[in-house]
């Protein structure tokens, strides 16, 4: 068992309000945030799982092992503006360098939901310093 630290991304622009999904692809995504937390927690007591919104830059739950913790600021999100994917990446990796306990690894899932019109030389740069410091991501579609 690896002692993991996970920051959890969450797409909460307004395509998330899209009924393709049923009921939203919103309820359906915070319905696989729980699953992820639920099972990161139950794999190791001592993981610790964050939280925060790309589309208003906000972090909701700090690293941390509670998962109604983090559960009851996911219930709280409500769809807002356009989606920001190369700043919430690099916030999402700031959030991992002041994490409490550096002997965990570390890991980004994203949640996306709606278009990224970032430009790639940009996430290109992103994404090799990411491989570079061995952080881990996984976006989900």
């Amino acid at each position: 068992m690896v002692l993991e630290s996970t920051v959890i991304c969450v797409d909460n622009s307004e395509f998330m309000r899209n009924g393709d999904f049923v009921p939203t692809r919103l309820l359906a995504q915070q319905d696989a945030v729980n699953m992820l937390c639920t099972s990161k927690t139950r794999s190791n007591p001592e993981n610790t799982v964050a939280l925060m919104t790309l589309s208003n830059l906000k972090v909701l739950s700090t690293l941390t092992t509670e998962v109604a913790k983090v559960m009851s600021s996911l219930h709280q999100i409500e769809p807002h503006g356009e989606i920001q994917f190369l700043t919430g990446l690099k916030i999402a990796h700031l959030a991992l360098k002041h994490r409490q306990s550096k002997n965990h690894k570390t890991r980004i899932v994203l949640f996306i939901g709606s278009p990224v019109d970032d430009d790639d030389r940009d996430l290109t740069r992103l994404a090799k310093k990411l491989k570079k410091k061995k952080v881990p991501t996984a976006t989900l579609r």
